[in-house]
């Protein structure tokens, strides 16, 4: 009786399972050692991240709704990511982790497995080691998921081309659903890779790509309870963070991160030019399309990548880049050059950016010696124990959680807000969710991120509505040694005239309603200074004033402000004749250009009660904008101005 199957089926069987086996049993490895557990928050009172997260959480369990509540960096789905801990949403946010990272491991060890052992094995072992030492990796494993599902969309065919597609799809959609910044790579990659697929002859799978990351976010934003006609607005908003936080969060990190960082950007630029450029077989006759396409969506990458790095230099920042490039370097050895000087051009490039890259963490933000090597047992380790006994994480975790609330408990503020809705100006919004405060959030929560006029409008508005806050626990900490009148200026001159002083404890100064009058500007004088020349304020007596400056960038200015981050610029407030100055902080340009209250000088929670209680804070003669040692070339010589009195409107 013939059975159906020639001799050499079973080990064709066999050796198929093998190719779906091996490399799915190594993302599991990889998924234990780089899965997501968040930690549980640290210092309150410093780390605004903490506040971030919490609010997320808040915004999920009480229905708001982005894009109109909500303005921010991430999405309805942003609390499944975010960096810690929150008992709220505990088990639903260890399944998500442990199913995103399996989703990246997979598609990192599918690209593994399609190149020779040698680059198997750095592939792997870079990641590993790279990935497990950087604290918060979200953004890093999200961009290895897209990059490594990406390139298998561009090479492989058949069933496994479907399944590429389908596992992009789902990751990018997820990603745009969480972070706004995942949507600009992500909907740029889904027309890209689309366009391969029909270059391909796959008009079909390329027009489901599109279609199915389409209908992915739709459905996602109405599971995620919001309502459809928000979304454009929350994407329109959501840009305009995006576009602040490129004008005015910007921070020089280490020099030599800065000036590593450029280098391996240069050459991890030059190793995709030569992969693209050389990639498929002669005899596809859409070759040259398909290279294009293929170097616009590494360039994409890379281009976000390097931005999303380096334009914030600190330590979680900069670890992403040099964690992110290591992984494309090696990737790319899936796009083999036919010729052998593009090869070995490729490969040495790649070897560069890879030790530099290495070299870099190594030195300036890993642990020294052997500890970074250790990281990678340690990780795997504490990962397993936590998917395998969840019930204990969360333990271990709520218990941290409770101590923090004992910690941030403010007894006289809850007292005196009672029920009363209350928002938080500063970074910690925290404090009033552990106090059980009725927290009603303005759209752009926290006041680091109002830091253009459109965002501060945004407040404004909220604030002259009738969903006003009756109370504001109030903390002028600005972040980056800024000048502190600019973070959220336009609701902190809302506040001098329509709320009065009720109360203090800790770091927050209680203020209650009194009005809800719009503010009154009258123009007082509108001139033009150079940079480091004084605006002279002496001629308005005590008069409050409300100054905007326009400080414009030259063309190579605006060109390092969409390559890398604007220059700095500070403000300087000056005493009266020869007394000197009073204060000399960071002014990003758009900040200065939304305006900022000029007199009094507020800068702290005791100049603000000053001023409510008759005892004026200081009033300074003038301003001056000062650009650092050689970046005058960088910004205009002409700096217009304009001094408004602040005077109290009409009720809405």
């Amino acid at each position: 009786m013939e059975t159906g199957l020639q001799p050499d089926q079973p080990r064709d069987v066999i050796a198929s399972c093998r190719r779906v086996a091996l490399p799915l049993l190594a993302a599991v490895v990889v998924m234990l050692t780089v899965v997501i557990i968040p930690p549980a928050p640290d210092d309150l009172g410093v780390n605004g991240d903490i506040s971030s997260g919490a609010v997320l959480y808040f915004a999920h369990q009480h229905g708001l709704q982005f894009g109109t509540d909500l303005v921010y960096l991430y999405g309805p789905l942003g609390y499944l990511i975010y960096f810690y801990f929150s008992p709220d949403a505990a088990g639903a946010r260890l399944a998500v982790d442990a199913a995103l990272s399996f989703a990246v491991a997979a598609g990192l060890c599918l690209v593994a497995w399609r190149l020779r052992f040698m680059w198997r094995c750095l592939l792997l072992g870079l990641f590993l080691f790279l990935a497990s030492n950087v604290e918060s990796r979200t953004d890093l494993l999200i961009d290895t998921g897209l990059l490594c599902w990406g390139l298998l969309c561009f090479v492989e065919s058949g069933r496994r081309l479907a399944v590429a597609v389908a596992a992009f799809v789902a990751l990018a959609a997820f990603g745009s659903l969480a972070k706004t910044l995942v949507l600009l790579i992500a909907g740029l990659s889904v027309l890209l890779l689309a366009g391969d697929l029909v270059a391909r002859g796959h008009r079909r799978l390329g027009a489901a790509m599109v279609g199915g990351f389409g209908a992915a976010i739709v459905l996602g934003w109405l599971a995620a309870g919001q309502e459809l006609r928000h979304l454009g607005l929350c994407l329109a908003h959501s840009l305009a963070v995006v576009q602040g936080y490129g004008q005015s969060l910007g921070w020089e990190g280490l020099p030599q991160g800065t000036r590593c960082g450029l280098l391996v950007a240069l050459m991890a630029m030059m190793t995709v030019i030569i992969r693209a450029s050389s990639a498929f077989e002669a005899q596809d006759k859409h070759r040259t399309w398909r290279r294009m396409l293929l170097l616009a969506w590494l360039s994409a990458l890379l281009f976000l990548t390097w931005k999303h790095g380096l334009a914030r230099g600190d330590r979680y920042h900069v670890v992403y880049f040099f964690g992110f490039v290591p992984v494309l370097a090696v990737a790319l050895e899936l796009l083999r050059p036919a010729s052998r000087a593009a090869r070995y051009w490729a490969r040495g490039l790649g070897a560069a950016c890879c030790v530099l890259s290495v070299v870099t963490v190594q030195s300036l933000f890993f642990p020294p010696g052997w500890g970074s090597l250790q990281q990678v047992c340690g990780a795997f380790a504490y990962h397993a124990r936590c998917l395998l006994n969840p019930a204990d994480y969360c333990q271990r975790m709520g218990d941290v959680i409770e101590a923090k609330r004992r910690e941030a408990q403010l007894p006289r503020l809850h007292d005196v807000i009672g029920s009363a809705s209350v928002d938080v100006f500063g970074q910690h919004q925290i404090y009033a969710l552990l106090n059980g405060l009725n927290y009603r959030p303005r759209p752009v929560f926290q006041s680091y991120v109002a830091c253009n006029a459109r965002l501060m409008r945004l407040n404004e508005a909220f604030y002259l509505s009738g969903a006003a806050p009756e109370y504001v626990m109030f903390n002028l900490g600005p972040i980056d040694r800024k000048f502190p009148p600019l973070e959220d200026a336009m609701v902190l001159r809302h506040l001098l005239i329509n709320y009065e002083p009720a109360g203090n404890e800790g770091e927050f100064l209680l203020l209650k309603s009194k009005s809800a009058h719009a503010p009154r500007l009258k123009m007082l004088g509108q001139e033009t200074v150079r940079p480091g020349e004084k605006i002279d304020l002496r001629s308005y007596g005590r008069a409050d004033l409300w100054l905007e400056i326009d400080l414009k960038p030259t063309l190579l200015g605006l060109l390092r402000q969409v390559l890398y981050q604007p220059a700095t610029v500070r403000l300087a407030a000056w005493r009266e004749g020869d007394k000197g100055l009073l204060v000399r902080r960071r002014a990003p340009a758009a900040m200065l250009q939304a305006g900022f209250v000029a007199s009094p000088l507020l800068l702290s929670n005791e100049d603000l009660l000053c001023y409510y209680t008759g005892n004026s804070p200081p009033r300074p003669s003038a301003y001056s904008v000062e650009l650092l040692p050689g970046d005058g070339r960088f910004w205009q010589e002409a700096v217009q101005f304009r001094v408004c009195e602040i005077g109290q409107g009409k009720a809405p």
